[in-house]
């Protein structure tokens, strides 16, 4: 017997748990598809920003996120050491939070089924079966088809279904590369994320930064990244350049060498679409949310709030969109992304060309080390909003 849905989302992470949850609020029919068996592993700077934190208040997490490692600043090298408050923005928090991808996307899909979706792993969606030049639902490895009257794909970077659509953008190629492992350090827990912005390949400075993000109990991810517009990035060995970044840190820390972590199998990179690489970020009877949306923010990189934000909205909008109108026609969400991150995108994919360039990211990385300079970049991002408080060590 053929099943049908009022939603189907490919992908059981951030973005399409977010959305499962979101429009199960409504009443609606919504099965999430995973190919894995949960919890399983994800590779990722574990952090979550104050505006990923909010996202988890507001989906009824406070009290599960509260018993996350708490973070309370930034401490930035460039090389000269300085720190930062999260920001104070009305109805949001003052704090960060880090937590494994493996404990992080277990609760929120459970999260999921307990508001009414439907969770079926091990179940990997292989494309959109399409009828009259509309998506109607998708197939399984298996075989098997599952339809709905709407499908949401959050199934990743390397997307299916945005595959086998073929889509493009004119955004499409933003992307950055990051590598990254969890391991413990002589050190004590912290409750600041270290961010290490001198980060050179063969004397050019590259744009993107390393990190050394505490998870508590004594254990670290320490990771680096950086995009695709830098002209030599695909000659970046990225296993041997983590490797290189570990030897940076301070030998007291015992930081284990990069052959041991390779054998623990510790060592996980990957691809972070960024800036909208799917745009308009639907097609009839079809939304893109997460990294299949190219949700990453251009100039950090950061995935988790935006994969869960892009979730809620349009978890919300294919079912506005279903009463209202039909699945032929998602403009809603559209406006929404537009409204929400499309000046930010805009400048953050002109930063992203403009870092790539060697003789640029060494002037900038000179410019930000300078505290006077900074404190009135950081006067004018903000404005009215009541900024991060700026600290010199």
């Amino acid at each position: 017997m053929t099943q049908r849905y009022d939603l189907v989302i490919a992908g059981g992470g951030p973005s399409g748990s977010a959305a499962a949850w979101q429009a199960a609020q409504t009443g609606a029919n919504v099965v999430v598809l995973d190919k894995a068996e949960f919890p399983r592993d994800k590779p990722c700077g574990d952090g979550l920003t104050a505006r990923a934190v909010s996202y988890l208040q507001k989906m009824g997490l406070a009290n599960e996120v509260a018993k996350f490692h708490r973070v309370n600043r930034v401490t930035v090298f460039s090389p000269s050491q300085w720190e930062l408050s999260f920001p104070k923005r009305p109805g949001m928090p003052n704090h960060g939070h880090t937590v494994s991808r493996t404990e992080l996307d277990t609760l929120l899909l459970k999260h999921a089924e307990s508001a009414g979706a439907e969770v079926r792993q091990s179940a990997e969606v292989t494309g959109p079966i399409m009828e009259n030049g509309r998506v109607v639902g998708v197939t399984l490895k298996s075989g098997e088809k599952v339809y709905g009257d709407a499908v949401i794909a959050a199934d990743g970077a390397y997307s299916p279904i945005k595959r086998a659509l073929k889509l493009d953008s004119e955004y499409n190629g933003y992307s950055a590369i990051a590598i990254r492992s969890e391991m413990h350090a002589n050190r004590p827990d912290s409750d600041s994320l270290d961010i290490y912005l001198k980060l050179e390949f063969q004397g050019d400075q590259l744009p993107g930064y390393g990190w050394v993000f505490p998870m508590g109990s004594g254990r670290f991810n320490v990771g680096l990244g950086y995009v695709n517009s830098y002209k030599n990035w695909q000659s970046i060995n990225a296993t041997q350049f983590l490797g290189e970044f570990l030897r940076t840190l301070p030998p007291e820390w015992e930081l284990p060498p990069i052959e041991e972590l390779k054998k623990n199998k510790s060592v996980r990179a990957w691809r972070l679409p960024m800036g909208f690489t799917a745009w308009p970020p639907w097609r009839p009877g079809v939304l893109f949310t997460g990294d299949s949306l190219g949700a990453g923010k251009p100039a950090s990189g950061a995935g988790i709030s935006k994969a869960l934000e892009s979730g809620l909205a349009a978890g919300e909008c294919a079912i506005a969109g279903q009463q209202n109108g039909g699945p032929d026609d998602f403009t809603n969400y559209a406006q929404r992304m537009e409204a929400a991150w499309g000046k930010e995108y805009r400048r953050g994919r002109y930063f992203h060309k403009l870092a790539g360039i060697p003789a640029v990211a060494n002037t900038g990385i000179k410019v930000i080390d300078n505290g006077i300079i900074r404190d009135r970049m950081l006067k004018a991002l903000y404005k009215k909003a009541q900024g991060p408080q700026h600290t010199y060590k």
